[in-house]
């Protein structure tokens, strides 16, 4: 046999070689291109849900402030876990505009309330699709209670506790457990898609200490 023969033979054995090769590389990077659009995803979903928790600490924080503001209103920032706030339980603006005129501490606690229940619900900045309108820059599904805990012999001087709660994007343990405040929402221990943050601090009315012991 002449080495052009043989030269002839070898070619015809490694036909199809390269398109093999060409197809491993093509399925090896397909499952690498899958494994990152994944990682990815997880990255927003894990983004989403630190910048929602985020958020819930900054506005239970917020609520805190407009109590040390007004602590003589004090019993009627307290909201019971059966008529949450969140969602639009405030229908209308409360008639008086506090943040311009002077209010009485119920009138001022009213008026906190609604602007907060706003934020709450991120009414702020809001978008428009096929006429309905939604807000886009709130909690997901919020829920906002308020638990006094007043020291001995005093009515507005102690421990307030802002309980928020909302829905996260998937399924883990009930933020709330069995026998804990649940907010509004399902029973302690049954909602995997619940999240929850508790802001508390320590209020105190200048005036009711002073009327006890001379400041």
């Amino acid at each position: 046999m002449s080495v052009v023969t043989r030269r002839i033979g070898l070619r015809g054995r490694q036909r199809g070689v390269t398109l093999i090769e060409a197809l491993a590389a093509f399925v090896i990077l397909s499952i690498g291109l899958l494994g990152i659009v994944s990682l990815q995803a997880l990255s927003k979903s894990a983004q989403h849900q630190a910048v929602q928790r985020s958020r819930a600490v900054t506005l239970g924080n917020d609520l805190l402030e407009r109590i040390r503001v007004n602590p003589a209103g004090l019993e009627f920032y307290v909201v019971a876990d059966d008529a949450p706030v969140g969602g639009g339980t405030f229908e209308e603006a409360p008639d008086t505009d506090c943040a311009a005129a002077v209010c009485t501490p119920e009138a001022l606690a009213a008026y906190d309330l609604w602007r907060w229940e706003q934020t709450l619900d991120g009414a702020a900045v809001t978008i428009t699709e096929d006429a309905v309108t939604a807000n886009t820059a709130g909690l997901i599904d919020p829920r906002g209670c308020t638990v006094f805990e007043a020291d001995p012999n005093k009515d507005r001087t102690g421990t307030m506790n802002v309980i928020i709660q909302w829905r996260g994007l998937s399924e883990s343990t009930d933020a709330v457990a069995v026998g804990e405040i649940a907010c509004g929402g399902a029973v302690s221990g049954s909602d995997p898609f619940r999240r929850q943050v508790i802001v508390s601090s320590y209020v105190i009315d200048e005036d009711e200490i002073c009327n006890v012991t001379p400041c």
